[in-house]
């Protein structure tokens, strides 16, 4: 080192110096990435980043390849132009499920929408009960796909699936032990029932639309007690059971059983602690006795007694700005309901609605209509002039009466005689 320094100077010695280390360091990390790029398993973890599209094109090598199959698909994609979904939207897919299930095996999402987009619909082949009718648009036998191949993707955690033929049991469909959310609509030629969730625990989603043939009561979901979120049944009309074996789920927030009529219940039954996180009811069937309708006039307080409760648990409940509905309404084959020959702000008030005045909670009859509404019949005592807030209570109980004109003074809707008689007491005069 001494010579070279004598022959060459200090300076430019300590510069070579350098120059060397610098190579060094290079050549290591250099080393580095191509240890790197040589592991699967470390491979697999750059890869995570990039969607399933982008995924398949990185198996350019068997180590790749390798490392393709050890990673874990993202469920969601920052890119716009990207799907976490792997589609299956066409015959020539469905056909290569087994290939992509050892390509992509840790895939999470499986969205199956093809007969939205093939030019020849076809059925998916059932698993069994081969005898069972076919729906009638589809061409013939010979044209069944299989998807049994699904089974492959063990990971999976996000299930939907759209307009699909599919004809008959599908037990597979059921048996993913990290599904999440399990989404079935138009499907009506699928056979299933609903005990054969038991191995689902961990689902927190269960969306059935017009599943025709989905058989079952409620009281087979609580084996998702401790997992569901949302429960939307649409128009499945062989399911069973009664709306209060929900009442214990701690995390369910959103629930729907629109035109599922074999459901029964009453709300009358609601204790306080019922429904403890739930934040929208969607629509209740007809079957549950004051869900979605007031049977009657005289039924209605014991009624909203029980919708109080459930309102004071979570101001979301029976909300507009809510997903769900936020009025109930008379039903239509009450006896009491009747139609006069008045102007439309002044129609029989066959509605209920919750009313609030700063923290103090009432509700009211109402036709949905400004100036139409009935006296508010307060659940909540008022506060005192002391309590914190009350000059905002005086503000919005002033904006709540300043809705109450034709029908003043009537805390239930007037009879039709007496309706006749406030009107003619009261003409309406056109501005």
């Amino acid at each position: 080192m001494i010579l070279k320094h004598w022959l060459v100077g200090d300076d430019v010695g300590c510069a070579v110096d350098a120059g060397v280390s610098f190579a060094r360091t290079k050549a290591d990390e250099v080393s580095e990435v191509s240890a790197a790029l040589s592991d699967p398993d470390l491979l697999s973890s750059i890869l995570s980043f990039l969607s399933w599209k982008e995924l398949l094109r990185c198996r350019v090598c068997r180590t790749w390849r390798q490392a393709v199959a050890l990673t874990n698909v993202p469920e969601s994609i920052s890119d716009v132009w990207s799907t976490p979904d792997l589609y299956i939207n066409s015959r020539e897919f469905v056909d290569a499920l087994g290939w992509l299930s050892k390509a992509l095996p840790r895939v999470p999402c499986v969205n199956i929408r093809f007969n939205l987009y093939s030019t020849k619909p076809f059925e998916i082949a059932a698993c069994d009960d081969p005898e069972l009718p076919s729906d009638s648009s589809i061409a013939s036998p010979s044209n069944q796909a299989s998807l049994r191949c699904i089974a492959d993707f063990l990971y999976l955690k996000h299930i939907s699936i759209t307009s699909a033929s599919l004809n008959g049991s599908h037990p597979y469909l059921f048996d993913f032990p990290e599904l999440r959310t399990l989404e079935l609509v138009d499907v009506g030629m699928l056979v299933w029932n609903l005990d054969m969730l038991q191995n689902l625990r961990k689902l927190e989603q269960l969306i059935a639309v017009r599943n025709t043939h989905l058989t079952g009561r409620l009281g087979s979901i609580r084996v998702l007690r401790e997992s569901l979120v949302k429960l939307s049944l649409v128009s499945c009309f062989k399911v069973g059971g009664d709306l209060l074996d929900l009442r214990d789920f701690p995390l369910l927030k959103d629930i729907c059983l629109n035109d599922c009529n074999r459901i029964g219940g009453d709300i009358r039954e609601v204790q306080i602690g019922d429904f403890q996180s739930v934040e929208s009811f969607g629509r209740l069937p007809n079957s549950v006795f004051g869900g979605s309708y007031l049977p009657s006039i005289a039924d209605t307080p014991a009624i909203m007694r029980s919708w109080y409760i459930l309102k004071k648990q979570n101001p979301s409940v029976l909300t507009p700005s809510n997903n769900g509905i936020c009025r109930l309404s008379l039903s239509m084959l009450s006896t009491e309901r009747y139609e006069n020959d008045v102007h439309h702000t002044r129609y029989m008030p066959t509605c209920v609605e919750f009313i609030s005045a700063g923290t103090r909670l009432g509700w009211r009859w109402t036709n949905a209509v400004r100036g139409g509404s009935c006296e508010t019949i307060w659940m909540d005592p008022a506060p005192q002039r002391s309590d914190p807030g009350y000059d905002l209570y005086l503000l919005e109980l002033e904006k709540v009466n300043e809705d109450v004109v034709f029908y003043k003074g009537f805390f239930a809707p007037p009879s039709q005689d007496e309706h006749l008689q406030r009107n003619n007491d009261m003409p309406f005069l056109r501005v």
